[in-house]
């Protein structure tokens, strides 16, 4: 009759590791997600085959048969900020201005209600880039109380 008694401390022992080894287990498992990829990275053309180059803090601009500029302090003395980030469709159409073509254009482009942006400011000049898909983006230029937009697209690959 001995050996039940300590058949069942061992059991009992045996049960205790297994529940410890159980409650480690959702804890090593729990890492952190991970960091979603910037949509706008890399290179995106016009029409016109000139190239905007996304990079995590700046803009880089190569027009066709010129050299690359990046967009920085230094390129911009009297101003320079760069953000990644999200708009309205409200935030957006409001950049037109008081153009109504540009605000017509722009509106038929936007049809969701927020999107992923990039926000360039160099010197008096405001350029929000407008990820609409992941193949195309629309730029909005504005340059005082003038916009204009521009449709950019990722190269065929």
């Amino acid at each position: 009759m001995r050996t039940f008694p300590l058949f069942g401390c061992r059991w009992r022992d045996a049960r205790l590791v297994v529940v410890a080894v159980a409650a480690m287990l959702p804890a090593a498992c729990v890492t952190p997600p991970p960091v979603p990829k910037n949509p706008f990275i890399g290179a995106w053309s016009t029409a016109e085959r000139s190239q905007i180059a996304f990079r995590d803090d700046t803009v880089v601009i190569n027009p066709p048969d010129e050299p690359p500029t990046a967009m920085s302090p230094q390129s911009c003395p009297q101003g320079f900020q760069f953000r990644y980030g999200r708009k309205s469709r409200e935030a957006l159409l409001a950049l037109a201005g008081g153009q109504s073509d540009v605000g017509r254009k722009l509106a038929s482009m936007l049809g969701q209600q927020e999107y992923p942006v990039a926000e360039l400011r160099c010197d008096r000049g405001d350029n929000t880039y407008v990820l609409l898909n992941d193949r195309d983006l629309v730029a909005i230029y504005r340059d005082q109380d003038t916009a204009a937009l521009e449709q950019l697209s990722r190269p065929a690959s």
